[in-house]
């Protein structure tokens, strides 16, 4: 599926194709994973110099053969602070200042020069990232999709990523991630 471009396009990132090989640049500072097992995915966050890479890796299993996976998902680095207040206004009723009833996606919001949404799916929410094509270097050039991380209410909830996300955006906020 192609979407319309509503946005310039940023340069892509550098290609991650494993979360223990990482440029030289990339520093992990926080994951979190479902169940401490190889198949469950775990969500690495990537600090690569102002921007974030959020990786999600697991190992699948098909007839015996296990299969590394590593999906990529490149944001500027206030995402961190950004995405647990954008949720929260994002879930606040309509009787209370936020969207109105029914509402899908919220207003493209410029985080930083990347035009960032959030949005709501069938088994949580998503985040949206306007400005960067979701396959990076590989990206088609007739075809555009943007970067779009879904996230289930489980996982934000019950297995604690938003947890470590907001933990991550107070760090952004109190200036301890800043530098390159």
């Amino acid at each position: 599926m192609s979407y319309i471009q509503k946005y310039p396009l940023l340069p892509p990132l550098a290609k991650i194709e494993r979360h223990d090989h990482l440029p030289e640049d990339a520093v992990v500072i926080g994951q979190c994973r479902q169940v401490e097992k190889e198949n469950n995915p775990n969500y690495v966050f990537v600090k690569r110099g102002q921007f974030l890479t959020l990786l999600v890796t697991y190992v699948s299993e098909w007839k015996g053969e296990k299969k590394y996976k590593c999906w990529k998902y490149d944001f500027p680095l206030k995402v961190l602070s950004w995405f647990p207040k954008a949720l929260a206004d994002f879930q606040r009723p309509p009787a209370d200042g936020g969207l109105h009833a029914g509402a899908m996606i919220s207003k493209d919001q410029d985080v930083d020069g990347e035009m960032l949404a959030v949005g709501s799916t069938t088994r949580g929410y998503n985040i949206t990232n306007w400005s960067r094509d979701d396959r990076g270097v590989d990206a088609h050039p007739d075809r555009y999709r943007p970067t779009t991380l879904d996230l289930s209410y489980e996982l934000l909830n019950d297995f604690g990523l938003l947890r470590v996300w907001k933990e991550l955006g107070d760090k952004y906020d109190a200036g301890e991630l800043s530098g390159s």
